[in-house]
């Protein structure tokens, strides 16, 4: 059964988007090891929403996610630039029982604050892992969009110290137990 997953950049007030909905405000943080490519290694399958995949291009990168099947969650027709992508338009539903029975790796939900937040109020989503910048943006688009439900009792996992001021902050959520990660701090994702 597959674990559900979040794992998303965050501005320290909250913010995953500038008023423009850009991310250059990343940008001097390219280089922080985040434990992206651990995390990564561990995906076999990344969700996002319509909005996110239509962005992709613009980064001038091609498909970043190679070897993963790709799933665009969206109400409306299209196809993906991307051959081994395919659109979701059967619900949310639907969408997360397909998810639950895939045996080949994670699934992670890639961007996309809204798409992250009905996950989440669906009670789907095992675990939650942010990077959190340390600067304020003061606008943009809310991690947790309004009104946010199905964050209660989140279990802390894991804090990182990153460089540049960064924090990866690994959290379970209560309604669904998570693999365990080591419990000492400073220790490495990599040996998670």
């Amino acid at each position: 059964m597959a674990v559900i997953r979040g794992y998303i950049a965050a501005s320290l007030d909250g913010y995953v988007a500038d008023v423009g909905g850009g991310m250059d405000w990343l940008a001097p943080y390219a280089a922080v090891d985040g434990g992206y490519r651990h995390f990564i290694d561990q995906v076999g399958t990344v969700v996002m929403g319509r909005r996110t995949h239509d962005q992709i291009p613009s980064f001038g990168m091609g498909w970043p996610y190679a070897g993963k099947r790709g799933l665009v969650v969206t109400s409306g027709r299209g196809a993906s630039f991307h051959s081994g992508t395919r659109f979701w338009t059967a619900g949310l539903p639907a969408l997360i029982g397909c998810l639950r029975d895939l045996d080949d790796g994670d699934v992670w939900v890639v961007g996309g604050a809204t798409l992250l937040a009905a996950m989440i109020a669906a009670g789907a989503l095992d675990r939650l892992e942010l990077l959190v910048a340390p600067l304020l943006l003061g606008e943009g688009t809310r991690l947790f969009p309004p009104p946010v439900s199905g964050l209660k009792g989140l279990a802390l996992n894991r804090v990182e110290a990153l460089e540049r001021g960064m924090v990866r902050l690994d959290y379970g959520l209560s309604y669904r137990p998570v693999r365990k990660l080591p419990a000492a701090l400073g220790r490495s994702f990599s040996s998670a």
